[in-house]
Parts: structure tokens; sequence; C-alpha cells
């Protein structure tokens, strides 16, 4: 079996599993989570790559809320093609998926919560904090979310759904390279304060690196109050 192929289906049962609804396409690389979310799929290939990495291209969409589509890349890693996809799914399935679902539910944790500068009441979907690096101990609480929510509250655009992706490391020679992209489009005020995060990160002269999805769901009662 094709490795994209393979990857589609792996993806399809894990979701299954967990009790969505799947339709797997006939004639791309997609599937159709319980008629709400598209995810196409794509192996990347490169000759730069070593062999035991594998690099995703994963684009999630909702013809309502995100028709463009929130992409990402992840990597996993493994000896075996099996291996490979499964710790490329640990990944999206623990960190993007859960958000990007979440944000379908009306539920909320007022704990997270947030007013904009307009008023509106914006229920935060937090996904898994992904750290990458040999961390001495795991930060606490939310980290990326606590350092941004203020700015976000002056920034986020008044649609149903907003999403933010946040990469950010810092190599052995303290270097640090950050990403920080708003439903898709670089964020240079988040980019900013993740890149000065970063330059304090523990244990100078290490590689840590953190990477974190968010989704943010507009407050029902705001529904028909859009500028």
């Amino acid at each position: 079996m094709l490795p994209d192929k393979y990857l589609l289906q792996s993806l399809a049962k894990r979701l299954m599993a967990q009790g969505y609804m799947i339709d797997i396409s006939e004639t791309a690389n997609e599937l159709t989570v319980s008629g709400a979310l598209t995810i196409a799929t794509s192996i990347i290939e490169s000759a730069d790559y070593h062999p035991n990495l594998i690099h995703l291209l994963i684009i999630t969409k909702n013809k309502d809320y995100f028709p463009e589509g929130i992409t990402e890349n992840i990597v996993g890693v493994g000896t075996t093609i099996e291996a490979k996809v499964e710790t490329v799914l640990d990944n999206y399935l623990a960190t993007t998926f859960p958000a990007i679902a979440d944000s379908f539910l009306d539920g909320h944790d007022p704990e997270i919560d947030f007013n904009d500068g307009r008023g509106i009441l914006w229920h935060p979907r937090l996904g898994a904090l992904s750290l990458q690096g040999q961390w001495a101990a795991e930060p606490e609480g939310e980290p990326i979310f606590d350092l941004l929510k203020n700015k976000l509250a002056e920034t986020i655009p008044n649609r149903k759904i907003n999403w933010l992706k946040v990469y950010v490391a810092r190599y052995q020679d303290d270097e640090v390279i950050a990403e920080c992209l708003l439903n898709n489009k670089v964020w240079e005020e988040g980019t900013v304060a993740v890149r000065k995060y970063a330059a304090n990160f523990p244990q100078q002269g290490t590689f840590l690196g953190q990477k974190q999805f968010m989704a943010f769901r507009r407050c029902d009662v705001f529904d028909n109050k859009e500028n």
C-alpha cells in the first residue's frame, strides 16, 4: 500500500476509535469527519530528509468557519512506515485536532475565557503543549496562552472561529526561531513575544522547543453582532 494511502487509512481508524463517523474520499487523499471537517493529507518527500523522518502536510477545513483550511506541517520519526505514521498522527491528534473539534462545541472553561477590546467573549480551546528537547521539568500551566492572551484581546478578528499556531525554539548557541500564525497569517506582535519568551528558557546551552495550537470560538451570544 502506498504510504499516503496507508497514512489516511490509519488516521481514519484512529478517528473512528474516538467515535467519529468517517468517509474516505475515493479520488483524493482526504477524509470527512462527521460531515463537518475535511482533512487532507500529503507526505512531503525530500532527498534532504533523514530516512527515519516523515514530513506530513495536513489541512483541516470547514466550509463555513475556515474554508481556507488550517494548515499544519508535522514531523514524525521511526524506522518503519508504520512507526513514522504512528508518531506523526500522535502529534496531530494530541495537539491540533482536539482544539479544532472542540471549537464546534458550546461548552467553555470560564477560567480561560476572555473578552476582547469590543467586549466580545471568547472561548479558547487549547491543544496540548508539545515539547521538544530534553526539558529538566515540564512548564507549568499554559505559558504560551498566558503570554499572548492580553495581546489576542486587542487583535483577534471578529469571526466565529479563529486559530493560532505557535512554534518557538532556542538552540544550543542561544539562537531563537519563532513562528506565530493567527489564521494562517504571520502575527508579528505574537512572534516578538514568544521570541523573547524562548530566550529565557532554562538550561542554557541546550536545544528546547515548544509548539502549541489553539482555537478560539466566539460566544454564541455575540453571533449577530459582527462588525
